[in-house]
């Protein structure tokens, strides 16, 4: 947000080195309080006002523009960047549920290669479900959004969730099926979905990608925080404008 970073806010290129440097020879002190001008996924959101490691706003936050330091100028426009971000999150939302209508009833059948007890050769990743996803949305689905904590390498049936906003993360079914099986892949379909139900009764033994992400999510959330600079760049890997952005370009 180059647009916030001018006098008004920042004072100047010259005042935002002197915080830099002040911040390097000061690694010792208490944590410094920012504002952030972009969200910052794991971190913060746009306007918000917090207090954080001076190495981390030295070294990131302050030079690529996402934060900028908690002065009188810059704390008086937090209220109008928490609007702004408020607005962009209500859009996205709403164009996420919209994409939640078009995977019901659906799941994402992937074909692969499969050696002897099921193992795949290779392996189904992020990208692959994606390339999935996108077919049935009809648009590019950014991997990223994908939250696979690991790899999946046998065939079976698997719930993976998908965060399509902030606050919008519904499961996706991938049956990962092998794509030479004797019988066809629709019947090797159902037989995957008669031993997911038989074993239904033993949630141990069913692979359960979702709940893998539940106990994994911080860590998942810390990789995609340090991926992603912003929920703006899940915004572009889903193609959406939003009012919000025309506001603050204008």
């Amino acid at each position: 947000m180059d647009r916030f970073l001018d006098n008004s806010i920042v004072g100047s290129n010259y005042s935002l080195i002197i915080v830099l440097v002040r911040l390097r020879h000061d690694e010792r002190s208490s944590d410094v309080k920012i504002v952030f001008l972009e969200t910052v996924e794991g971190s913060g959101s746009m306007g918000e006002v917090k207090t954080v490691r001076p190495g981390y706003a030295r070294n990131y936050l302050l030079p690529l523009g996402l934060a900028a330091p908690a002065t009188p100028e810059i704390l008086a426009r937090a209220e109008k960047l928490r609007e702004i971000e408020e607005e962009r999150q209500r859009v996205l939302d709403e164009h996420a549920k919209e994409l939640v209508g078009k995977f019901e009833g659906k799941s994402l059948v992937i074909e692969v290669r499969v050696g002897e007890q099921g193992r795949l050769y290779g392996s189904v990743t992020s990208a692959d479900i994606a390339e999935k996803a996108g077919e049935i949305l009809g648009e590019e689905l950014d991997r990223r959004r994908i939250l696979l904590p690991e790899v999946i390498r046998s065939v079976g049936i698997y719930k993976v969730p998908v965060r399509l906003s902030r606050t919008v993360l519904p499961d996706l079914e991938v049956i990962v099926v092998d794509a030479e099986a004797p019988q066809g892949t629709e019947a090797a379909i159902a037989e995957l979905r008669n031993q997911d139900s038989e074993s239904s009764s033993d949630t141990s033994e069913t692979p359960d990608i979702a709940q893998a992400t539940t106990d994994e999510k911080s860590e998942v959330d810390l990789n995609v925080a340090i991926e992603l600079e912003s929920d703006q760049s899940l915004g572009e890997g889903l193609q959406v404008n939003t009012p919000a952005e025309e506001t603050t370009n204008s």
